[in-house]
């Protein structure tokens, strides 16, 4: 499974090689590590949906938190310290332009925008 927080399977740590390490603490000033944040404490964080219910829009908060964000590296960043300052109220996974289409006069109805994720 992929991390929510980062690059990479959940199953796998990537230890870096101890030349590597070297090399970045001769490039880098020393500094501490902040600790990653924990799933659990960032999915109390995020508010209610204010999305009226709709049966293509899913408004769960894991849902939500892991589209708050998009690949970028200051995206990963505020994921992996879990400083993220807007979640989207509500997520959707259409599969056919019908339900596209359904979906972009229920924003419109109500009043919210449509941000495409992914690619």
């Amino acid at each position: 499974m992929r991390r929510w927080n980062g690059w990479g399977d959940t199953s796998i740590t990537y230890e870096l090689p101890e030349a590597a390490v070297g090399y970045l603490q001769g490039l880098l000033p020393a500094g501490d590590q902040s600790p990653d944040a924990a799933l659990d404490d960032v999915l109390q964080t995020i508010p209610e949906s204010r999305l009226r219910e709709h049966p293509l829009v899913e408004h769960e908060p894991l849902a939500r938190l892991l589209h708050a964000r998009g690949q970028s590296l200051p995206d990963w960043i505020a994921l992996r310290s879990g400083a993220i300052e807007a979640f989207p109220d509500g997520v959707a996974f259409p599969d056919r332009a019908e339900q596209v289409r359904e979906l972009l006069a229920f924003a419109e109805s109500s009043g919210v925008s449509v941000i495409p994720f992914g690619g």
